[in-house]
């Protein structure tokens, strides 16, 4: 595909740190297993990237989220990977307060983004970020329909494309990308750390091209997005950026 950047291409990097193909596993081969991984190849591209991370996560895995913090971004991703548009409001500020103090006692750092899982949230949900002192919000996404809130401090910063980019055969995502590199000023991107182990006993989407394969094409998808020139940047960048520019 011919290349028509007229600018440098921003690209983010987030990665949804939460039990193996949550609701359908319990399991964390994704988080013991595949996390090791991901980093790996975030290392050896020098990459920055956002982490939203479960507050039960952290509560399982303390050392690795604070190991993480001290090199990227971490972010709320609620407290167990609940549906917010399922939960009272009560309880929706009881989990997101819960999972804010335990990512702030193990980073050290108060999270400033928030994304719920599944993309499912509600008015109430942002109302609740703002309370609470949140920055920006990532639960919505370009593909799905969302709640709409005409009046709010936060900076939202939406989903490009959906996890199962990763799954897709290189030349076809590198199309995809491509594209996304053409007409957006930013394009961001959302993986799992269970997609780069192999998932049994899950949907079939969720199974596809999971393992060696996806964390193959994770790398490749990185190393063609620096030969765009493309530049790699937080959520939290973004989202200080467009605070200060009102």
């Amino acid at each position: 595909m011919k290349k028509c950047y007229k600018r440098m291409p921003r690209v983010a990097l987030t990665i949804d740190v939460e039990q193996d193909a949550a609701p359908f596993l319990n399991t964390w081969q994704g988080v013991e297993k595949g996390l090791p991984l991901m980093l790996e190849v975030l290392a050896k591209h020098d990459v920055p990237a956002t982490f939203f991370v479960t507050g039960l996560a952290a509560e399982r895995f303390p050392e690795l989220i604070a190991e993480i913090s001290q090199r990227y971004e971490v972010s709320c991703h609620g407290y167990e990977h609940e549906r917010f548009d399922k939960l009272a409001v009560d309880e929706q500020r009881q989990r997101i307060q819960k999972a804010t103090e335990i990512l702030q006692k193990i980073t050290g750092t108060k999270p400033l983004g928030f994304k719920a899982p599944n993309f499912k949230f509600t008015v109430q949900t942002l109302a609740i970020l703002e309370e609470i002192g949140y920055v920006y919000d990532a639960s919505k996404a370009s593909y799905k329909r969302a709640p709409r809130q005409s009046c709010s401090s936060l900076v939202e910063i939406p989903n490009t494309l959906p996890s199962t980019l990763l799954h897709l055969p290189f030349w076809l995502s590198r199309q995809v990308l491509s594209l996304c590199l053409c007409f957006l000023p930013l394009v961001v991107l959302d993986y799992h750390p269970w997609e780069v182990v192999e998932i049994s006993n899950a949907r079939f989407d969720l199974r596809f091209a999971t393992g060696d394969k996806a964390l193959n094409r994770l790398d490749r998808t990185i190393s063609y997005l620096h030969t765009t020139g493309a530049r790699f940047v937080t959520l939290k960048e973004v989202a200080l950026y467009r605070a200060t520019q009102g």
